[in-house]
């Protein structure tokens, strides 16, 4: 495995380590002939992390009732300052929301870029997305207009959320706007410059 692959494959134990009732709620991964296809409209190419990314896993799973179980949708957390979290999307969704995004805006460049391609979203008010035919592509957390964050690339905002799982700077909360029982991730504010310190690390 790469250290991409690897780095997702640590976040996902560490969440099963850390909760006897998480499973995993994501999607299998596509080879990368499914990728192609699904992808063959884009007016631009994705990077080979984005590839990476969604052999490894094709986003959240539609879970419906879970059965009792707890589904953590924590792999793309936005622990500095958000009150939901971005979900995974599946390929076919994110060329989904890229074809709406289009209709609804034309790409007008004040409000959206064609070649920006959303990869996690909550209700296409918070999102982070790549570039188009940049490889390796940086990584924007966008929140209703604004860049309020920027990974170098996909790689370096995956690092930072492992590092941050290995040193303890998440909890384990009750979600005050979701289902009863519901648990949400999110980072201690006492160690908010230690994840700013890290961020850092992989980022500058």
């Amino acid at each position: 495995m790469s250290e991409l692959t690897d780095e997702l494959q640590y976040i996902l134990n560490w969440l099963e380590s850390s909760n006897l009732e998480f499973f995993d709620c994501y999607n299998p991964g596509l080879t990368r002939q499914q990728i192609d296809e699904i992808t063959k409209d884009l007016p631009f190419r994705l990077s080979k992390e984005v590839y990476e990314l969604y052999q490894w896993r094709n986003g959240t799973a539609d879970l419906g009732y879970n059965n009792g179980y707890l589904p953590l949708y924590f792999l793309f957390t936005e622990q500095l300052r958000a009150d939901v979290i971005c979900s995974f999307c599946s390929l076919q969704d994110s060329v989904y929301i890229y074809k709406t995004i289009g209709e609804a805006t034309n790409y007008d460049d004040a409000y959206w870029n064609q070649k920006w391609f959303t990869i996690a979203a909550y209700e296409n008010k918070r999102m982070l997305y790549v570039v188009g035919d940049i490889d390796p592509s940086p990584i924007y957390l966008w929140d209703i207009g604004d860049s309020v964050r920027i990974y170098k690339n996909l790689i370096g905002m995956i690092s930072v959320i492992a590092e941050c799982c290995e040193f303890s700077l998440y909890k384990l909360i009750p979600d005050e706007d979701g289902e009863e029982d519901d648990m949400i991730i999110r980072i201690y504010e006492k160690k908010l410059e230690l994840e700013k310190e890290i961020y850092r690390k992989y980022n500058s």
